[in-house]
């Protein structure tokens, strides 16, 4: 039985056959031999002639059954054949079709239901081939779509493990290919993230949540977790339906990189904090003194003028101050336009050190320039000036008295670099990094009473890049500081 499940269709048509012709072969053969043997017995003939009769007339019909089993296996051979070709040939194309090869098309020969079953599979492989395309163009759009975005995007599957993570995210968080198939906390490892997403699996509207990623820039990123919404259920949530058992949907999160905007925000609020501060100052000065004069220092020559010179005085800082604050803010907003041309720094170097001859006079403090045969350089005339002038009133103010103050100007390497040393106090290494921030002050008491705004080098810096150059310090506690400015020399 085994061996004949075995079989195909065309082996088992001719056993089929052979085993009829067989079976109704030999009672055949036994009613004509008794047939035979009567009439022989009638005719009164010998036992010796009937027996003989009776041979030859078994080995003819055994022939004539042979030869018709040998025609009857020769015909069932050839129309099983000619019936099974085309079923195999439609056999191997399912298989190749099964495989991935849609490009295979079924062979339209023969007529009636095998032809039909040949349209019919190359109608199927067309409609899946099409489906294919189509599937494969909208996974492509996505994933460009994904990779193009600046949001990272991250989806989880029900167990709250990793199925798609970004180029993006990828960036943020500093993962690897490892990260497929594995949980959030092991990927990403962060404990405020990891409760926003099981909160959200638990929720049915979105978790908002602020996070840090990130060791050697950390970054801050606006986090919103929500259920993923499928088109339809996948086969083993039909099961688990069905079974009764509970479903989780898939996360999915997205997230938003406010690390600058932060940034802004704290930039923003300091600025604002350090203008109030610095204008408080001032202001109350000048409130302070005009009182003082309302309430009868008028009358005393001496008083009055005291308190005119404060007034006076701290007037000329907000004056400054809101000039600094006016051109930071157009150069921030990059309306303060500068026109660039070839020209000598030298006279700009010597006009300056004229306008603060005086203000070094009153504190004993040396100047001396250098600036001999020196090429054009490319920058702006009023914006070189104002970097000259910042940098040469700061060092005159905290070098302190009898202090030296060189500036030198020399050509290197297709550049001419600008620098003003002197051989004050100096600057503590910390502070060294944040020197050209607005506002910031190395020594803040001392600054205000020397009258300065505390955006002189944010303004240096700004302007010196606007003219495609460079700004450096250098500065060693007791040996003076040096600042150097770099220029592109003039083509």
């Amino acid at each position: 039985m085994l061996v004949l499940r075995r079989l195909g269709i065309g082996a088992k048509l001719v056993a089929a056959t052979v085993l009829v012709l067989l079976v109704a072969g030999v009672p055949i053969e036994r009613l004509a031999a008794r047939d035979m043997e009567a009439a022989l017995l009638a005719e009164h003939s010998p036992r010796a002639a009937v027996d003989a009769a009776l041979s030859r007339s078994r080995r003819a019909m055994l022939f004539g059954m042979g030869a018709v089993i040998v025609v009857a296996v020769s015909v069932g051979a050839a129309t099983t054949f000619f019936i099974t070709r085309p079923i195999r040939r439609l056999t191997r194309f399912a298989l190749a079709m099964s495989e991935g090869d849609l490009s295979t098309r079924a062979p339209l020969r023969g007529s009636g239901e095998l032809r039909q079953l040949a349209r019919a599979l190359n109608h199927l492989t067309s409609e899946l081939s099409r489906s294919i395309a189509e599937v494969r163009t909208e996974r492509d759009l996505l994933a460009g779509i994904l990779d193009g975005m600046s949001e990272g995007v991250l989806v989880l599957d029900r167990d709250g493990r990793v199925l798609l993570a970004n180029r993006a995210l990828r960036a943020m968080a500093s993962l690897g290919e490892d990260a497929l198939g594995r949980s959030v906390i092991e990927s990403i490892r962060n404990a405020h993230l990891t409760e926003a997403i099981q909160l959200a699996g638990q929720r049915d509207e979105p978790v908002d949540v602020e996070v840090e990623l990130g060791r050697t820039l950390p970054r801050r990123l606006l986090v919103r977790v929500s259920r993923r919404k499928a088109p339809a259920h996948d086969a083993l949530d039909a099961r688990a339906e069905h079974e009764g058992a509970p479903t989780e949907p898939g996360l999915i999160a997205v997230f938003h990189d406010v690390t600058d905007l932060r940034r802004l925000e704290t930039i923003r609020t300091d600025f604002v904090a350090n203008v109030s501060h610095e204008l408080r100052t001032p202001v109350t000065a000048i409130s302070t003194a005009a009182e003082t004069l309302q309430l009868g220092a008028l009358q005393d020559p001496d008083e009055a003028a005291e308190f005119v010179d404060v007034i006076d005085r701290h007037a000329k800082r907000l004056r400054h101050l809101v000039d600094d604050l006016l051109d930071l803010s157009k150069i921030e907003a990059k309306n303060f336009r500068l026109a660039l041309a070839d020209l000598d720094v030298a006279p700009a170097i010597e006009h300056v050190t004229q306008l603060l001859a005086e203000a070094a006079r009153r504190r004993r403090v040396t100047l001396t320039v250098d600036a001999a045969a020196l090429p054009s350089a490319r920058c702006d005339r009023r914006a070189i000036e104002q970097v000259l002038m910042n940098l040469l009133d700061n060092a005159i103010k905290y070098a302190g008295e009898g202090a030296h103050v060189t500036v030198q100007a020399r050509s290197v390497d297709q550049q001419v670099t600008i620098a003003v040393a002197d051989d004050g106090p100096g600057i503590p290494p910390h502070h060294l990094g944040r020197i050209f921030e607005r506002f910031y002050r190395v020594d803040a008491g001392r600054s205000r009473d020397l009258g300065g705004t505390g955006l002189g080098l944010a303004i240096v810096k700004h302007l010196v890049e606007l003219m495609n150059g460079s700004i450096e310090v250098e500065s060693a506690i007791g040996r003076g500081t040096k600042f150097t400015v770099r220029l592109a020399r003039a083509v």
